[in-house]
């Protein structure tokens, strides 16, 4: 029976599906709706051309999840071909045409030719619960950051020495402004109404922050051009802030929660620098730590290890890496970046790296690169990280 490798072009509402038999030649090409019969119907009238090898797919997001949960029920291999991959193989093919069938093509002859295509494996449900929750929040967060540069540049055009005399990335602030956005409005509120709105906040400086704003309010006594419409705006977005910072919180909240489940948590966690947010990232970002099979793979998936530039007689030559998994690198990053300043053992060693030479950015990717040694020493041995015991000095 004839072997057959499918390529899937991943859509919202319908997927084009592609089969190849072993010498390449197209067999079946359809357009099939991203429903569970439908797909469930191509899988068994693609079969009849010839003896399946696996299906690949070129996106693994939740536009995929019903056909690949489908396919894994069935016990079918799956890989995935990456929207780079797929971009680089199309070149091979003859013509320019960029169509979903088309690409479905170019993916099913790339894991026939490619053995080296990662393969998909089933999440957990405490990895795919830990995927939604860490992606919320970061929309989360960047939406909080797209409006607090829009609260900073109305709030420069309200009064430039209120906007200065904070720091708008605090929540005592935005209690404020959610009340108060003119000069003459924060005046006319005074220390003492400012101070005990922020004490009802739970806020610990109350009476610094209610000074400090209103110092600032009594510099300015002119009303600049639009500064009705912008206090209204501020006020608004200031409100939308503390909203979405107590969407945060509880999104922290029922991250730390699937964490405490996770077996790998606790060895991740004792690690300087690995905060639970992280910590989530990492296992979302790896699989559990599931893709590889030695810490020098993780590295180069992260870019954390040089690639060669060897040509004739050059050898020896080595440069950083250009394609990488730029969020695990962040994640890796952050993480030397914290214990760099507040572990004293990644302290040394990012001072040994200086000392040799390197700058701030190539020490703590050094760091980071070792860190990787140690996490996979931890994973491997199942056990936690345990800090030094600071040196005691003799009595002279």
């Amino acid at each position: 029976m004839a072997k057959l490798w499918i390529g899937v072009d991943i859509g919202k509402a319908h997927h084009h599906v592609a089969a190849v038999d072993g010498d390449g030649r197209l067999v079946d090409s359809r357009r099939v709706a991203n429903e569970e019969t439908a797909l469930l119907t191509v899988m068994a009238e693609v079969s009849t051309h010839g003896r399946p090898v696996c299906w690949a797919v070129d996106v693994t997001t939740g536009l995929s999840a019903l056909l690949l949960t489908l396919l894994w029920r069935r016990q079918v291999q799956v890989r995935y071909v990456s929207g780079t991959v797929a971009f680089h193989m199309a070149a091979v093919f003859a013509g320019e045409n960029k169509t979903d069938a088309r690409d479905a093509v170019v993916i099913a002859q790339t894991i026939r030719m490619r053995p080296d295509i990662p393969i998909l494996e089933p999440s957990d449900r405490l990895l795919a619960e830990l995927t939604v929750l860490t992606g919320y929040r970061a929309d989360l967060v960047g939406q909080r950051v797209a409006t607090l540069f829009r609260v900073q540049e109305l709030l420069t055009g309200i009064s430039p020495a209120l906007e200065r005399a904070v720091d708008l990335n605090r929540k005592a602030p935005m209690m404020v402004l959610a009340c108060w956005q003119t000069p003459a409005a924060i005046r006319h509120a005074g220390v003492d109404r400012i101070t005990a709105l922020l004490r009802r906040g739970h806020v610990k400086n109350a009476v610094q922050v209610a000074e400090a704003m209103v110092t600032a309010a009594r510099q300015q006594t002119v009303n600049l051009p639009g500064q009705r419409a912008a206090a209204v705006v501020v006020g608004q977005m200031a409100t939308e802030i503390l909203a979405i910072e107590q969407r945060i919180a509880a999104v922290d909240d029922l991250i730390a929660e699937q964490l405490d489940q996770h077996p790998l948590a606790p060895i991740i966690g004792s690690l300087p620098g690995m905060g639970p947010l992280l910590t989530a990232e990492l296992l979302v970002h790896t699989a559990g730590m599931t893709e590889y099979d030695s810490p020098a793979k993780l590295a180069a998936h992260a870019g954390l290890a040089p690639v060669s530039r060897d040509s004739g007689t050059v050898s020896g030559n080595h440069r950083q890496p250009r394609r990488y998994h730029r969020r695990l690198r962040h994640i890796l990053w952050m993480a030397a970046f914290t214990a760099a300043r507040e572990c004293p053992t990644s302290r040394a060693y990012y001072e040994r790296k200086g000392a040799e030479g390197k700058n701030h950015r190539q020490a703590i990717l050094a760091l980071a690169r070792r860190r990787v040694d140690v996490l996979w020493a931890l994973i491997r041995d199942r056990k936690t990280f345990t800090r030094p015991a600071p040196t005691v000095r003799a009595a002279a």
